[in-house]
């Protein structure tokens, strides 16, 4: 079974929840660059242990170790928390804690799926941010045309 089978039964995220993680992701990116990088990051936190919330974001969202955290990395990185068995509520729940400015919270079973995926040959991360890529695509031509 392939990657695109096993990741569109039951661990897409719903459309209420895709949202909502778009919103916390724009409230993050005030500039509204596309991007979250460390310094927009810690002003979100503000004096919220700032630094080490920013860390432990990056050390578990940004893949590709560029810096910046995009919106396809982002959603993939929530995708990845329900495909390791987190239930829509719980990350519901978590993501209310975030848009609230509370402290990240780490996910030891994705962390853990995260390592195991980079260390395999063909990891499936990069395609799940691809698959992301598309989506985000696919909308914005869809949007355009209305």
């Amino acid at each position: 079974m392939g990657l695109c089978s096993s990741m569109h039964h039951g661990t897409d995220l719903s459309q209420s929840l895709r949202l909502k993680a778009i919103q916390i992701f724009q409230k993050i990116d005030k500039e509204n660059k596309g991007v979250i990088d460390k310094k927009t990051t810690q002003q979100f936190w503000q004096s919220n242990f700032a630094k080490i919330n920013t860390e432990a974001l990056f050390k578990a969202v940004d893949f590709d170790n560029s810096g910046d955290i995009t919106i396809q990395e982002w959603l993939t990185f929530w995708k990845i928390v329900k495909k390791t068995g987190y239930t829509e509520q719980e990350i519901n729940e978590e993501l209310d804690e975030l848009m609230q400015g509370k402290a990240w919270v780490q996910f030891r079973v994705v962390d853990q799926f995260i390592q195991v995926d980079k260390n395999r040959r063909r990891s499936q991360i990069p395609q799940i941010v691809m698959e992301e890529q598309m989506m985000t695509l696919r909308k914005t031509k869809t949007a355009e045309m209305k």
